[in-house]
């Protein structure tokens, strides 16, 4: 039997984190439910995520694609990862918009 499908917000809080904040965001529309991902107070941290792994970059670029195929949004108070497909939030919109979720994932190294 089929669990109830929530609304998630995954939510990076430094750069560390954005990897596996993505893939959880991803995971979490591959199981039904609604997921959206927020990269909060930084940009993209590409030679970072580039240091993970050989393919890690495209990798992530790919996943946040996927994402929005999926279903799923992204979002960022930060207006560099605008390059990336994030709309802009202020940290007041942002506030006000995880009112909406259900369930709520501060990713944080």
């Amino acid at each position: 039997m089929k669990g109830k499908t929530e609304y998630i917000a995954v939510i990076a809080k430094d750069p560390e984190s954005q990897f596996e904040a993505l893939r959880v965001a991803l995971g979490s529309v591959l199981e039904e439910h609604k997921s959206d991902l927020y990269i909060l107070n930084h940009k993209i941290a590409k030679d970072f995520i580039s240091s993970i792994c050989e393919d890690c970059w495209e990798e992530f670029v790919d996943n946040l694609e996927f994402l929005e195929d999926m279903g799923g949004h992204l979002y960022s108070n930060v207006k560099e990862n605008e390059e990336y497909g994030f709309t802009i939030l202020s940290l007041d919109e942002i506030k006000k918009k995880l009112k909406e979720y259900t369930v709520i994932i501060p990713y944080q190294r």
